[in-house]
């Protein structure tokens, strides 16, 4: 079995999430202006040099890949309006738990709709046994 966890991150030094949430109805999480004193990783305790934040529509992997399809579809709502707002660095991150062998693939539905977001989309693969750490 294979279960996925796909989030969107958007951020650029002059990327301003509050300037994105005034044009987008699109809820995100992890946001930060440029300058602000970060709160965890390798600027936490310092000011951030760029503006970000993190697009999630689950907050754990799923077993139903929909959930994939529905981030696909909030990004594609809302790419235009994180680039207005300064994002010149977006990308799907994808993180795949398996039970054994890995073994997935993106329809070419999927892939289409990937491609004309002209966005970077690094996947990472996992053991399951990492969600129950």
């Amino acid at each position: 079995m294979v279960k996925i966890r796909a989030s969107c991150v958007a951020c650029g030094d002059n990327f301003s999430p509050t300037t994105f949430a005034k044009i987008s109805s699109v809820k995100f999480i992890d946001a930060n202006e440029p300058g602000e004193i970060g709160t965890r990783g390798r600027y936490r305790g310092q000011p951030t040099p760029n503006g970000s934040l993190t697009i999630e529509v689950s907050d754990k992997a799923e077993e139903d890949w929909s959930k994939f399809d529905e981030l696909l579809r909030v990004v594609e709502s809302c790419i235009r309006a994180l680039r207005e707002a300064g994002a010149d660095n977006i990308w799907i991150s994808v993180s795949l738990f398996h039970d054994g062998q890995c073994n997935f693939d993106f329809s070419k539905e999927q892939l289409k709709r990937i491609a004309a977001l002209n966005i970077d989309m690094p996947i990472s693969c996992y053991s399951d046994e990492i969600l129950n750490v």
